[in-house]
């Protein structure tokens, strides 16, 4: 009896199995001409009567699951063609016949007349359609984020490292194998009012797994870092920091070629199948469809692709899916969103075949518990905030049953496992190695265990006074506590046999707020015109210093703009809330007279000058993106200006003398979009009162080097000028690609134009001559300093390469007048 149960239930299992099969199909395969045999790109695999469909990429090549037992392949050009994949086994290869032209006249002529009609009262109809077009709503989201290695099995699972590990690869449906690396969910409940401006977005729960660093790694803001936010009504998407064309933005059709497709019912209700292509290649558009409602023109679904091209670098294959829903049978609101991306990982093109291991991305996420115009008031924690990101005690800790309950859609076993597999993983020791690797590339250090060694930037430089300077450093690790933090380092230099260092103990407070105590010593050789006024700019660096490895190998001339420097500092970092904190510092310093700029007063050359220093500077952003990993901050970008405010005074003594003085500094940054287009942009602005030592009034930052600086006048030299009050503008415009991209030649090489232009205007008092001499060489601006750049970016995918002019005023110190300027920068 028990034999025959199981008998029984096997071939239940079997053919509920077999139905599941024969009702969703997952199917692959390629498109091409008849008579020619090549690939038609962009042809549409769906169907009939369905919404159910995707399209080729460039290649030809399709991959989607539907239900039925027939699909149709149409493309613009070519004979439509209905196929029976019931006794398709692997791939499905489609040959379409060129459809004859009087045909195709008297097909495309009224799609387009048609098309034209419903894209027009779609577009019209925007205002009405958009979700955001609320004053109120609210609404529970929910996100899950999963990386996978894909192809992993004829290279990773065939390595060293991984080939004593194959219960750790998954197989995925076309029967290859991957690797999970990260995988994440989070539900947060969004609120969102219009006048007055309020937002608040509560995480409920937060559940993270990646390999090495990504392990636990708080990404916090306005919304998640990973986050990426799409509406279709919007005449621009950002994805990866460049913004593409929406299918349905107002000026589309200069972008965009559309065909109405067909006509498809969806729970009873008619929509327009609309396709989109791109005009020209190289450009930040998409292809897809899209499907329209015939009464309301409001977008009830859309599906889009970008496959490799010059627009993005690293990026294989990138597609999106949205769908909408109605509320109350009247209201357009989300319902979700799909995003997948396939990242080329090796720094330069390479085979592009279906075994080369590759990195794949998917992002889904869905709305629920949608409120219009709700009754509940936003509660936010101050009544001058204008919006608020928090997190709810115990999000990160909740169990199984907590998100059995609060997903929005199930996890399937794979990846439920997920989590298992990335633990087992962080344990090899390959992995640890790799993810050591990766991260000194983000910290500038290795982690040895319970200490870290760096930064690795500064084990070898060399200038004029120290000759070749050799260092070691390191700080503990996460391992010793996530609170606290010592750190070290000693460096040596082999002409003046001199050895300096620094060293310090930092302390973060376990609120749920960030608040960072930090006490430090240094004692180092410090370039004129470096100071922590940087960090308001270059707000990721590891220290104020720009003299590194790199900029010793590519400098002009020989360092010897330098001065020994002592200092004891103290600071607090409080944040108050999202997007607003202060830092309280006190410094006491001795700066001891430089070898080759010497102080002198009053005819005669001092030894060395002290200062003590109380301050306190202000931080504002908006909507700000950022990382959290342990004692450090990573910040990530923001849409919306970021604001420093420095107040900080003292008093500095040398010769039994003693003057009192403030300084105030601001600083002013933005990233503007235009279209495809976007703006960097930053000001600086400030005064000091009373006299002091040159250096430690405002030295503009120069560039001795080959390399290029976004916060440096690169046609300068670093003692050229100095002021007491100051203005410096930093301006540069990245075009994108928008002329390259439509020149024949030039198109494929996926250059992009960038332009520059930089000026600075300032002043020196007549009081700074009472006190320490400055050097002959070195004076006001007098009047506007200013430089102007064009350059090519994306050459080779990695550098930068630009042209600059120094327009005014002529150098009295030999610096260039023009020169040409490379950057490494890893961009998409």
């Amino acid at each position: 009896m028990n034999a025959m149960i199981r008998l029984f239930i096997s071939i239940i299992i079997c053919f509920f199995c077999w139905s599941m099969h024969a009702q969703m199909h997952y199917l692959k395969g390629s498109v091409m001409a008849a008579d020619t045999k090549e690939p038609i790109p962009f042809a549409s695999v769906f169907v009939k009567g369905t919404s159910e469909g995707t399209i080729t990429d460039t290649v030809g090549v399709f991959a989607f699951r539907f239900s039925g037992d027939s699909v149709t392949v149409s493309a613009i050009g070519f004979e439509t063609k209905t196929i029976s994949v019931e006794n398709v086994l692997s791939e499905l290869n489609v040959q379409l016949l060129p459809a004859v032209t009087e045909l195709e006249e008297v097909k495309v002529l009224p799609s387009d007349h048609r098309v034209r009609w419903i894209l027009k009262n779609a577009i019209k109809n925007k205002s009405i359609n958009n979700p955001e077009r609320y004053d109120r709503y609210a609404y529970q989201k929910y996100t899950k984020w999963d990386y996978n290695l894909n192809n992993a099995e004829k290279s990773l699972m065939k390595s060293r490292a991984f080939r004593n590990h194959k219960h750790l690869f998954k197989q995925a449906e076309d029967s290859s194998f991957y690797l999970p690396v990260y995988f994440s969910e989070q539900v947060v409940y969004n609120e969102f009012q219009r006048k007055p401006l309020q937002e608040k977005s509560t995480v409920l729960a937060d559940k993270t797994s990646g390999i090495g660093l990504l392990d636990n790694l708080e990404v916090g803001g306005y919304t998640s870092g990973l986050d990426i936010n799409i509406n279709y009504y919007d005449n621009y998407l950002n994805f990866y920091e460049q913004n593409f064309v929406s299918p349905i933005a107002d000026n589309g059709r200069f972008y965009y070629r559309y065909y109405l497709e067909d006509s498809v019912r969806v729970d009873g209700d008619k929509y327009f199948k609309v396709t989109f292509y791109p005009k020209r290649k190289g450009e930040n558009v998409f292809r897809g469809y899209m499907l329209i409602d015939d009464e309301r023109f409001a977008i009830q679904k859309i599906e889009a692709d970008v496959s490799a091209g010059n627009q993005l670098n690293f990026i294989k294959n990138f597609k999106i899916k949205a769908a909408y829903q109605l509320l109350h049978d009247s209201i357009p609101f989300y319902k979700s969103s799909y995003t997948s991306a396939v990242f080329d990982y090796l720094p330069v093109r390479g085979d592009t075949t279906k075994d080369r291991l590759e990195l794949t991305f998917q992002e889904f996420t869905s709305f629920s518990k949608v409120q219009i115009n709700p009754v509940k008031e936003i509660e936010l924690s101050d009544r001058s905030l204008k919006y608020e990101a928090v997190a709810l005690n115990g999000a990160k800790e909740r169990d199984s049953v907590y998100w059995a309950n609060i997903r929005h859609q199930k996890l399937t076993r794979d990846d439920l496992d997920k989590y298992a597999v990335i633990d087992s993983l962080n344990e090899l020791p390959s992995v640890k190695l790799a993810n050591d690797v990766v991260e000194m590339g983000m910290t500038g250090y290795f982690d040895v265990g319970k200490f870290e060694v760096g930064p690795y930037t500064e084990f070898l430089e060399s200038n004029k006074i120290e000759g070749t300077r050799f260092f070691f450093g390191g700080r503990t690790s996460s391992e010793i506590s996530e609170h606290w933090m010592f750190y070290g380092g000693l460096g040596y230099g082999t002409k003046n046999n001199l050895l300096t260092g620094h060293g310090g103990i930092g302390y973060k407070i376990p609120t749920a707020k960030r608040n960072v105590l930090n006490l430090s010593y240094d004692d180092s050789y410090i370039r004129m015109g470096e100071n922590r006024k940087i960090l308001y700019l270059y707000e990721n660096m590891l220290t104020p210093s720009e003299t590194n490895l790199i900029s010793t190998i590519f400098a002009r001339d020989e360092f010897d703009e330098l001065y020994r420097q002592q200092s004891v500092k103290f600071s607090f970092e409080h944040e108050w809330r999202t997007g607003l904190s202060t830092t309280l510092m006190t410094d006491y310093m001795k700066q001891y007279s430089p070898e080759y700029y010497p102080y002198v007063y009053q005819g005669n050359e001092i030894g060395s000058i002290s200062a003590f220093e109380v301050g306190v500077n202000f931080r504002l952003s908006w909507k700000e993106k950022y990382i959290d990993k342990g004692y450090r901050r990573l910040y990530t970008g923001s849409d919306h200006p970021i604001v420093n405010v420095a107040l900080s005074g003292g008093y500095v003594s040398f010769e039994n003398k003693e003057n009192g003085y403030a300084k105030v500094h601001a600083t002013f940054k933005h990233k503007k979009y235009f279209g495809q287009t976007f703006l960097n942009y930053a000001f600086e602005v400030g005064k000091i009162f009373g006299t002091l030592p040159y250096t430690m009034l405002e030295i503009p930052r120069g560039n001795e080097t080959y390399g290029y600086y976004r916060y440096d006048f690169n046609m300068i030299n670093y003692l050229e000028f100095v002021h007491d009050q100051y203005f410096n503008s930093y301006i540069e415009y990245h075009l994108n690609g928008f002329f390259f991209n439509r020149m024949p030649l030039l198109k494929r090489l996926g250059l992009r134009e960038v332009l520059s232009a930089k000026t600075m205007m300032g002043s020196l008092s007549e009081q700074q001559k009472n006190g320490v001499v400055m050097p002959n060489s070195i004076r006001s601006v007098q009047g506007v300093y200013a430089e102007v750049g064009a350059g090519l970016e994306n050459v080779f995918r990695f550098f930068r390469i630009e042209g600059v002019w120094r327009l005014a005023p002529q150098s009295i110190q030999d610096a260039p007048s023009f020169g040409v300027r490379v950057k490494f920068e890893i961009k998409l």
